[in-house]
């Protein structure tokens, strides 16, 4: 059986089809039993949920909803490892959607045993003819490239990590059923599975064919919570001792030699005054993740996440 968990918040117009684009066979192309576990802390999204669960006829085994007491993605993440059945859990957000055959694709790299855990490719659904579209693509174009060139050694439709990896990502992955405790305060959740799988002795595969369509943020504020949240989340990884088997694989030096990937991805004279607008924004996010991490040491907000509304 394959479990699908998939977190959401004030999301009523987009999980509908974050659980279509999975449950309908002919189009993820999940050919064994599953279940759907929706986690979610508003009744709005739970209602949408439940609504798209029975326009699909899906059984009571087969869509499952819990009310999460919104204290972050970890503490629901934890509520739906307790609750799963699958041999397989597929990880999601609501305010996604897959690609065709995507779930077929996820699900491929399992065949090898030593295979813990498998990313997917994230894919920007904004238009590329603005500045935050337009880093919004770069972004996930550059992380499709980071995984490619880390874990290079090719298995069919997928990658396979094997003295190198770079950590899944939280937008489409999927891991084998796990037997750990994942902190309620992890910022980068993804990345601490992800490091926690590859301790463990398994290896992590990259399936590109595996695609996940994701609103980026549309104005800078927007921006830098998103980015100060997941990238300073690797700071506060070294807190909880996952960097054993691989080293610290997200910092402002490891993104200097992207420099040249950033002005390559640009096709225009336009596009490439948006790339090196990129350079200063990238430097103020990790003077921020520098001051709230390191200086401040915040942790995760007493009600979990902050919502960055443009990405809704």
């Amino acid at each position: 059986m394959i479990s699908i968990i998939i977190t959401s918040w004030k999301e009523p117009n987009t999980i509908g089809k974050c659980i279509k684009c999975i449950a309908d066979r002919k189009y993820s192309g999940l050919e064994t039993d599953f279940e759907i576990i929706q986690l979610s802390p508003d009744q709005e999204t739970l209602d949408a949920g439940l609504k798209a669960s029975k326009e699909l006829k899906l059984s009571s085994k087969e869509y499952i909803q819990i009310q999460d007491p919104r204290k972050g993605k970890p503490s629901a993440l934890k509520l739906a490892f307790k609750k799963a059945k699958g041999d397989i859990w597929i990880l999601t957000d609501g305010d996604t959607y897959f690609g065709k055959d995507s779930v077929k694709y996820i699900l491929e790299p399992f065949k090898n045993k030593s295979v813990g855990g498998v990313s997917g490719r994230p894919l920007s659904m904004d238009s590329r003819d603005n500045m935050m579209g337009y880093w919004g693509h770069l972004l996930s174009d550059a992380g499709h490239h980071r995984r490619v060139t880390t874990m290079n050694s090719k298995e069919g439709n997928y990658y396979l990590s094997n003295t190198s990896f770079f950590p899944m990502s939280g937008y489409i992955m999927a891991v084998r059923k796990i037997d750990f405790d994942i902190p309620s305060n992890v910022l980068s959740d993804d990345a601490y599975i992800s490091y926690s799988i590859r301790n463990s002795g398994k290896q992590i595969a990259y399936a590109p064919k595996a695609q996940c369509f994701v609103k980026f943020p549309t104005n800078l504020k927007d921006y830098y919570k998103q980015k100060v949240r997941s990238l300073g989340g690797f700071i506060q990884l070294k807190q909880f001792g996952v960097f054993k088997k691989d080293k610290q694989s997200r910092s402002i030096l490891i993104e200097i030699p992207y420099a040249i990937f950033v002005f390559k991805y640009a096709k225009s004279l336009k596009e490439f005054w948006w790339s090196l607008l990129l350079f200063p924004v990238r430097l103020i996010t990790w003077l921020k993740i520098f001051w709230e991490r390191v200086i401040l040491k915040k942790d995760m907000p007493k009600l979990g996440w902050e919502r960055i509304e443009s990405t809704k």
